[in-house]
């Protein structure tokens, strides 16, 4: 993995947001390999009128194409100078939005914390622990495309979200308006919620997390698949991926 540092800038948006975007993490060409998978595993909520968002979790990294998220360097070196180069892939998931009828029913969102931290802890003084990579496989040019919302500032909360009586979202409420190829950078403690899709057309995003290589992966990570494992191309890939067992060498 090439390094990229992270600049001054990158940092102080990070601390001060709990969220970062990276112009252009992807090139174009992965953009349409990943697509072409990814639309392989979503065929069958494609094809099924009745269904109108699917979250998928399985067989993701099993996929040849999504190698090149793994440790992609536009992001994942920013990952590690955020978190710090004891990490691994934590999860992974696709995320499709078919466009919604926004009279059809009442706006609902579910604005939560990541890896269920504070359901265990609480969540005053909860620390960094994983950092998400939502690189976009479509375009997201306005609001209520079907981006994830992000409340700017709520990774210092000490409280559960507080949302005004008779609206749906916090002041702090963000809907990011990217480009395929994009890719933005949220922590485990900001809070977050899926956007409607108002669009034209289905909203697309491939999801890597990072955390701490003592925290337990998504079940389907666990145990790391030995063929994904002989496709690594480097010792870090192969760390990422889950390769060394022991978490202390």
């Amino acid at each position: 993995m090439d390094f990229v540092q992270l600049t001054h800038a990158q940092r102080r948006t990070f601390d001060a947001d709990g969220f970062l975007a990276v112009p252009q993490a992807i090139k174009a060409e992965t953009v349409t390999r990943l697509t072409r998978a990814s639309d392989r595993l979503a065929e069958a909520f494609i094809s099924d009128p009745a269904e109108t968002q699917i979250q998928l979790r399985r067989g993701i990294v099993q996929e040849e194409a999504f190698d090149a998220l793994v440790a992609n360097a536009a992001t994942v070196s920013l990952v590690v100078q955020l978190l710090s180069p004891n990490i691994h892939l934590h999860s992974a998931s696709l995320i499709y939005k078919k466009p919604q009828d926004p009279h059809a029913t009442p706006p609902v969102r579910s604005w939560h914390r990541d890896i269920g931290i504070a359901e265990d802890l609480g969540h005053s003084g909860l620390p960094r622990l994983g950092i998400k990579v939502c690189y976009c496989l479509s375009d997201f040019p306005l609001p209520s495309s079907g981006m994830t919302l992000m409340a700017r500032g709520t990774h210092r909360n000490a409280a559960p979200l507080a949302i005004p009586r008779g609206a749906v979202d916090p002041p702090s409420a963000v809907d990011p308006t990217l480009r395929a190829g994009d890719a933005i950078l949220f922590e485990n403690r900001t809070f977050h919620s899926g956007a409607p899709n108002l669009s034209l057309r289905t909203s697309k995003v491939a999801i890597y997390g990072y955390a701490y290589r003592w925290m337990k992966t998504d079940q389907y990570l666990d145990p790391p698949d030995e063929q994904v494992l002989e496709r690594a191309a480097t010792d870090t890939d192969r760390q990422l991926l889950g390769g060394y067992r022991n978490v202390d060498e």
